[in-house]
């Protein structure tokens, strides 16, 4: 492979693999290996389980001394059912942008990165930097845990974690958390002209649908309030619910989704309690109707919310993004929140506009990439000095 060498052809090398959660991502990985190791530097692959998927480590610089995390997912969400006018996994060059899923969430960040790698090996003297790249953030940050774990074996602890998601290059220090779950509600058919004989799966979730309604309400009015974010309260949001077949029968069968997103000082364990509570007693409801009844609850998604980092890492992310504004909070999540729980400072800082993640003819532009490449020129100019020394409010 010969390597590409600006921002905008490592990016479009990035977006031809269709990376999609659902697929391996082992391809776009060994691309990213031998790019670093063109560049001399040694990859760790973290894999998951099933070796069907792997996160990347690499780090430039003295591993034993306190250094900067630069974070992003190699995943992407599919394109199936969008209308997109050039190719989704082909890096199409349109004036001033780049359209191609993945452009601004996040592989941009992930090219800007891999640009200034040459930078980063003449630069890093005293303090290093981490390339942590992540599989499955977008269903779940399944990915990153095992990232942090290995994280946490360097000889020092990361001093700054820069997540680069995208927030046009404005510092983020707060975002909600997560959790989502599946009920599923098993009771028992019959004729509709017989229901007493029969357990109502559907009623069942419907009862557990206006509780959670109930308890949304009830968090928007008495909960912790944060007006950083919009809303200013944690939400509790039913996105689906599915069971009957005919009107004439009693439905055995049903499934019921939910979320809940939390602002940072909300008691999520209290109210998925509440939650939990709430689907034992419907349980029993059920059994009384019919032995063989239940309901199970399986997560689905989950990470937690991002608690503002200190005056430091704000203010050094500032500098380096060249920022004068104060640093805001998203209601969108992101890893950020597990490489705090870690103990790790970070603040989501990246290129692009989340507004179009997720969407038919996703783009990012040249001059959002040279503003994140201007960011890493910042960072590469610190690198010879230690992290304390200019990591500070």
């Amino acid at each position: 492979m010969s390597a590409p060498q600006s921002t905008a052809e490592i990016l479009q090398a990035l977006i031809a693999f269709p990376s999609v959660s659902s697929n391996s991502n082992l391809d776009i990985v060994a691309w990213i290996e031998s790019y670093l190791a063109q560049q001399g530097v040694v990859t760790r692959r973290i894999p998951d389980q099933s070796g069907a998927k792997a996160s990347i480590l690499a780090t430039i610089g003295p591993r034993e001394r306190p250094g900067v995390i630069l974070s992003a997912h190699t995943d992407v969400v599919p394109v199936e059912g969008q209308s997109w006018s050039s190719p989704p996994f082909v890096g199409t060059r349109r004036d001033d942008r780049i359209v191609g899923r993945g452009a601004t969430d996040m592989k941009g960040f992930i090219a800007c990165i891999l640009a200034h790698v040459p930078q980063f090996k003449a630069a890093a003297t005293a303090t290093p930097v981490h390339i942590a790249l992540s599989y499955d953030e977008e269903v779940g940050c399944l990915g990153v845990p095992d990232l942090i774990a290995e994280l946490a074996r360097l000889p020092a602890r990361p001093a700054l974690c820069i997540v680069g998601e995208p927030t046009g290059l404005a510092v983020v220090n707060a975002h909600k958390g997560k959790v989502a779950r599946r009920v599923t509600i098993r009771g028992r058919g019959g004729h509709s002209a017989l229901p007493h004989r029969a357990a109502n799966a559907v009623i069942a979730a419907a009862r557990i649908g206006a509780f959670l309604d109930d308890l949304a309400q009830k968090c928007a009015r008495d909960g912790v309030r944060d007006v950083a974010f919009d809303p200013p309260y944690t939400t509790i949001h039913v996105g689906s619910l599915h069971g009957g077949g005919a009107l004439n029968l009693v439905p055995d069968h049903a499934v019921l989704e939910f979320e809940i997103r939390d602002v940072p000082g909300a008691d999520m364990a209290a109210l998925l309690a509440a939650a939990d509570d709430y689907i034992a007693a419907q349980r029993e409801v059920l059994r009384a109707q019919a032995p063989e009844a239940d309901i199970t609850v399986v997560d689905t998604l989950a990470y937690p919310a991002l608690t503002p980092a200190s005056d430091a890492a704000v203010a050094t992310a500032q500098r380096l993004a060249q920022r004068t504004d104060a640093a805001g909070a998203v209601s969108f999540g992101t890893e950020a929140g597990l490489y705090a729980e870690a103990g790790i400072a970070t603040v989501v800082c990246g290129p692009g506009d989340i507004g179009r993640a997720h969407k038919a003819d996703e783009w990012i532009g040249l001059d959002e990439l040279a503003a994140a490449d201007g960011m890493l020129q910042q960072l590469a100019g610190e690198l010879g000095r230690p992290a304390q020394e200019w990591i500070k409010a």
